[in-house]
This record gives structure tokens, sequence and C-alpha cells, in this order.
């Protein structure tokens, strides 16, 4: 299994807005598990996740990932095929 991502930034920073909130989006979508990026609403284009989703929720997001750890290397396989195909069924 990879190694996972380094946290590069602090609680505060995150919570104070001074990333920017692009650049958080993206960290989370180069690092999240499917399944993550999916019940955060993470799927779409950059711009779409950031214009449509509150000012604070990516902070919330980027602090959970890391908690539960859900990163893309963690998903097996046959979670990622149940995923894709009740995607396909709907």
């Amino acid at each position: 299994m990879a190694d996972e991502p380094v946290w590069e930034s602090t609680a505060e920073q995150l919570r104070s807005g001074v990333l920017p909130k692009k650049d958080l989006i993206k960290s989370l979508q180069d690092d999240a598990a499917h399944s993550f990026l999916n019940e955060h609403r993470l799927l779409r284009n950059i711009k779409n996740v950031g214009k449509n989703g509150q000012n604070g929720a990516a902070c919330p997001s980027h602090i959970e990932l890391f908690v539960s750890k859900r990163f893309k290397a963690t998903e097996t396989v046959e979670e990622v095929t149940k995923q894709l195909k009740a995607v396909q069924n709907q």
C-alpha cells in the first residue's frame, strides 16, 4: 500500500481561509478515495465544486480525510466495483 499523503498545512490555516479553496479541493481530489469524494460531492470539476459549495466546505472535508484516512490506495477493487455498478444502475 502506498504511503499516505502528508498534511502540508495546519488546522489554523485551513480554518482561517488563508489557503485558496481551489487548492484545497484539488488536494482532496488528488488524495481522497472515490467514495470519500462522492460522499462530499467533490467529484465534479474544481471550478464547479468551488462555485457551488459553501465557503468553508473544503476545510472540514480536508480535515476529515486525514482523520478517517480514506485515501485512494485504501479502497479495495471490490468496493470500487460496487460503487461503479451502483452509479451505472441509477
